[in-house]
Order: structure tokens, then sequence, then C-alpha cells
């Protein structure tokens, strides 16, 4: 439940809980494939208390949302059932690559984060992003958060606490999926499952508090701290350190 307070927060103002609580559970005994089903039951449940959060406070637009979510939710569903023909050391360098750049984006252009600008992407440009995000989201979820945090930015023009209100939601509609799919394999360890979710939830109420509340100067200092931590540990994963 602590690990979990930790996760809850950090998926919901910026991502890589599961980068926290993957590790955490292979850990404490179950295979990495059972761990990687398990941590979703704490994804679904702490995006539930965040997006209630943020719609109440006025920061979610659920229309959009649900249409952002869409193809990130097909894309989802191949990603639980296909197994992706990337060396999984090679994928992981790839991911540390990308938000090592984010990182050094959320130090040196602060601008791009604060401010939410209307861009005008086609639809046909926002729906592959989303999808292939929904691929990677529902093969493995570990940092999806901020490859999310970046579509919502750079391609739909949101600034940092609109973005984290779209992201929950997003990673609500696609989890529910690829959950079921897990639960039909029998992959699911339901009791550390709920203990984990128990946490996410409260870390998740908090998150989404805090990045109302303090707005998006803060978020983007925990953001980039956040980023700099996981695209190490992704490297070192990687490499075999």
């Amino acid at each position: 439940m602590l690990v979990g307070v930790v996760a809850g927060f950090l998926n919901t103002i910026a991502g890589g809980g599961s980068l926290l609580t993957l590790p955490f559970l292979v850990f404490l005994g179950l295979e990495a494939s059972v761990a990687n089903a398990t941590n979703r039951v704490a994804i679904l449940l702490q995006n539930v208390v965040g997006t209630l959060r943020f719609r109440r406070k006025g920061v979610l637009d659920l229309k959009e949302a649900m249409f952002l979510a869409f193809p990130a939710l097909l894309g989802a569903v191949l990603g639980t059932y296909v197994v992706i023909n990337i060396e999984e050391r090679f994928l992981k360098l790839v991911i540390a690559a990308v938000i090592s750049i984010m990182a050094f984006l959320l130090v040196f252009k602060p601008k791009m984060w604060e401010t939410q600008k209307e861009k005008h992407f086609p639809i046909w440009a926002k729906v592959p992003i989303f999808f292939l995000i929904g691929v990677y989201g529902g093969f493995i979820q570990a940092g999806v958060g901020f490859i999310l945090i970046w579509a919502l930015v750079g391609v739909v023009g949101k600034d940092l606490v609109r973005a984290n209100a779209l992201k929950v939601a997003i990673v609500l509609a696609y989890t529910t999926v690829s959950l079921a799919l897990f639960m039909s394999k029998g992959m699911v360890d339901f009791a550390i499952g709920f203990s984990l979710a128990a946490g996410n939830m409260c870390g998740a109420y908090i998150g989404a508090w805090f990045a109302v509340s303090k707005g998006n100067r803060w978020i983007r200092y925990i953001l980039a701290a956040a980023v700099f931590v996981s695209a190490i540990r992704m490297a070192m994963g990687a490499l075999g350190a």
C-alpha cells in the first residue's frame, strides 16, 4: 500500500509509477508477466479516482478524453495480445532516449509545458499517435504516462494540468480492456493487486489535488525529476546493469 501511494501520486502528477511497482511486485515473488498484469488492477482504480477528481475540479473535458482514448484503447488490445517483434533491451533504450529528450525540454523549454496552446494537428495525425501509445501501454504500461504527456502537450496543445487530466482518463479507458484480457488468461493476483490499488488510489487523490492547486510549474519540476530517474533506470535495465 505504501509503494502504491507513491506510485499513484507519480502516475497522476507525472508518470513512471509502474517503474517502481513492477520491480516491487517481482520482488514479492510474482512472475514478471503476472506482475505486469496485476499492476493493472492498481492502475485502473487509481485512474478512476484521478479522473473523478480532475473532472470535479473542472479541468477535464470528457468528450475530448473519449475521442483520444478510442485509438489508444484499440492499440492497447493489440499491445496486450501481440508479442512485439523488437528485442526488449532495444525497446528500453529507445524509450530511455525519448524520455531523456523530454526531460531536457522540461528544464530548458518551460513555456512549452506551462502554456495551453491551440494545436491544429489533423485527425489523421492524432489517431495513429495515440494508437501507438496504446500499443505500448497495453504491452507494459511502465513509462507510458511520460509519452502521453508529451503527446498531449506537443500534439494536442494542452498545458500540464489539463494534459494530466486527459492522461488519467485515457489510461483508465484502455486499462479497463487490457485488464479484462489479462484476467481472461488467469494472470492477475487480486489479493496483491487490491492491496497495491488501495495505495494507488490514495496517491491519485493527493496527486490530482496537487496538480490543480500547485499548477504547471510544480508539475514540471516533479515531472522533470521523475523523467530523469526513469530514463536512467530504463537504460540500466536495458544494459543489464
